[in-house]
C-alpha cells in the first residue's frame, strides 16, 4: 500500500474529476426529474385530433402560458373507420387540479416559427382524473391564415379567369369594345348632368332665376301660393260642374242628358234663325209704322 504522502497528481487529478463528474450527474438528474417529473407525481389527460400540427413528444403542456406538463406520447387511433392521434399530457400533480373537465386544450406555436405546445383553457366544472379527454379546439393561427390565404388565391384566380374569358358583367365590360363605350358614355352624361346640377345650385346662391326668387323673395312666394290656391280651387269647381252635367243637373246637364230637350231646343233655334231670315228679307211684315 502507498503512503498518503507518495500519492502522485495525476491521482489528485483522477478524484477531482469524478467528484466534478458526480455533481453534474446531479445536476443533470435534478433537471431532467423537473422537466419529466420523474421525481414527482403526474397525471396522465389526453386530446385526440385529425392533426397533430408538429406537436412533437416531450413538447410542454402550459395554462396561462406557464409550463404544468410535457407531451409523453403520441399515437394512432381509429373511430369510426377515421385515423385520429392521441396524444397523451403528463401533467403534474401539483398543477392537474387547474385543468377541469371542460377545459379547452390548442395546439399553438412558439413564434411564428417556433415550435409547438399544448395550451389549456381552465373551465369551471371538477378536475380532471387519470385518463380523462379533454376537448381540443382548432387554432386560429399560421395554419388557419394560410388555409384563408389559399382560398383567397383561388377565388382571386377564379375571379382572373371570368374576366380573362368574359364571363359576367364584369368580363363583358372589359372584353367587350362597345359597352365600355357605352359606359365612357354613360360616365360623360352624367358628369354634364352634375356639372348642369352645380350651375342651377350656383344660379340659386346667387339669387338668380324664377326658383331663387321664389326661395328668397317673400311677397312673389306668397303670390306664388296664392295662385296655387286659386288653380285647386277653380279645379275643385270645374270638377264639380262636370259632375252636375254627368248626373243632368241644371240646365246645361239637362241639355246634356236629355236627348228631346236638345232637339226641342236645336228646333228651336233652327225656327228662331228663318225668323230672323225673313225679317230681314220683308221687314214690313212683321214691324209697321203709323204716323199720327
Amino acid at each position: 500500500m502507498r503512503n498518503l504522502k507518495e500519492l502522485k497528481w495525476s491521482d489528485l487529478k483522477t478524484g477531482i474529476f469524478f467528484l466534478l463528474g458526480l455533481g453534474f450527474a446531479a445536476y443533470l438528474g435534478l433537471v431532467i426529474g423537473r422537466n419529466t417529473s420523474v421525481f414527482t407525481g403526474v397525471t396522465t389527460i389526453k386530446i385526440m385530433t385529425e392533426n397533430v400540427n408538429g406537436l412533437a413528444e416531450n413538447n410542454f403542456v402550459a395554462v396561462a402560458g406557464k409550463k404544468i406538463g410535457t407531451v409523453s406520447s403520441l399515437n394512432f387511433a381509429t373511430e369510426n373507420d377515421s385515423l385520429f392521434v392521441v396524444a397523451n399530457l403528463k401533467l403534474q400533480n401539483e398543477y392537474a387540479n387547474l385543468v377541469t373537465k371542460d377545459s379547452k386544450a390548442s395546439i399553438r406555436s412558439l413564434g411564428v416559427l417556433g415550435d409547438k405546445y399544448v395550451d389549456i383553457k381552465a373551465g369551471t366544472g371538477k378536475p380532471v382524473k387519470e385518463g380523462d379527454f379533454i376537448q381540443l379546439v382548432p387554432e386560429d393561427g399560421l395554419s388557419a391564415l394560410t388555409d384563408n390565404a389559399k382560398s383567397t388565391i383561388e377565388k382571386l384566380n377564379t375571379l382572373l379567369d371570368k374576366l380573362n374569358n368574359g364571363d359576367g358583367p364584369a368580363g363583358r365590360l372589359i372584353s367587350d369594345k362597345q359597352m365600355g363605350e357605352d359606359l365612357q358614355k354613360t360616365v360623360a352624361n352624367l358628369r354634364k348632368s352634375s356639372e348642369e346640377l352645380n350651375s342651377v345650385a350656383g344660379q340659386i346662391s346667387n339669387g338668380n332665376g324664377l326658383l331663387s326668387k321664389l326661395l328668397h323673395d317673400k311677397s312673389l312666394a306668397e303670390d306664388t301660393e296664392q295662385t296655387i290656391a286659386n288653380l285647386k280651387k277653380a279645379s275643385a269647381e270645374t270638377e264639380t260642374l262636370l259632375k252636375q252635367l254627368n248626373e243632368g243637373k241644371g240646365s246645361l246637364g239637362k241639355l246634356n242628358n236629355d236627348p228631346a230637350l236638345y232637339d226641342n231646343l236645336s228646333a228651336t233655334l233652327v225656327s228662331l234663325d228663318s225668323l230672323l231670315t225673313d225679317l230681314k228679307r220683308k221687314p214690313n211684315r212683321y214691324v209697321r209704322f203709323t204716323l199720327f
